[in-house]
C-alpha cells in the first residue's frame, strides 16, 4: 500500500511576511506613542505586543498535515481528524471554490468540513458515509485521490480473502 504525506503552511510566505511587518509596525507605533506621552498607559504597548507575537507565532506554527496510509486519511490542522478509508464513497478534484460544496453531485443535507490553506487553488473533496463531505487543499490532489482509492480498494480486497 502506498503512503502520501504533505504539509502546508496556514498562509503563504509573502502573506506571512506582510502580516508580521504590519504587526511589528503597529507595535512600534504604539511604543512611540507611549514614549511621546500620547498614550499614557504603557500596558497598551505590552499587551498589544504580546498579542501580536502570539498571532505571528500561530500563523507560523499552525500547518495542515495530510497523511494517507494503508488504513486512513489523517488530517491535522489544530486537531487531528482521522477518516477510515472504508468511509470514502467518492471524491472530486478541482478548483477549491467549485468543489468545496461538492457541486454537481447531488449532495444535499450534508455536513461539510474544510481544511483549506491560503494560496492553494486546487483541492479534493471526499464524499463520506454519514452524509459528510471533507474538502482539503493540496499541492497534488490527483495523487491524494489516487492513493486513497488504491489503498481503500487494496484493503477491501485483502479483507475479502
Amino acid at each position: 500500500m502506498s503512503t502520501y504525506e504533505e504539509v502546508q503552511p496556514l498562509v503563504t510566505r509573502p502573506a506571512f511576511l506582510m502580516l508580521a511587518a504590519m504587526l511589528a509596525a503597529t507595535s512600534v507605533f504604539i511604543g512611540v506613542c507611549v514614549i511621546a506621552g500620547i498614550v499614557t498607559e504603557a500596558a497598551v504597548f505590552y499587551v498589544s505586543t504580546a498579542v501580536f507575537i502570539a498571532m505571528v507565532l500561530a500563523f507560523r506554527l499552525v500547518r495542515l498535515r495530510i497523511r494517507v496510509d494503508g488504513d486512513a486519511l489523517t488530517l491535522r490542522f489544530v486537531r487531528e481528524h482521522v477518516i477510515p478509508l472504508e468511509d470514502v464513497i467518492d471524491y472530486k478534484l478541482g478548483d477549491i471554490d467549485i468543489i468545496r460544496n461538492y457541486s454537481g453531485l447531488g449532495a444535499k443535507n450534508m455536513k461539510y468540513k474544510h481544511y483549506i490553506c491560503h494560496g492553494y487553488e486546487r483541492g479534493i473533496s471526499f464524499k463520506l458515509t454519514g452524509r459528510t463531505v471533507v474538502t482539503l487543499s493540496s499541492a497534488d490532489p490527483e495523487a491524494v485521490g489516487r492513493i486513497v482509492v488504491a489503498n481503500r480498494d487494496a484493503k477491501a480486497g485483502a479483507s475479502d480473502e
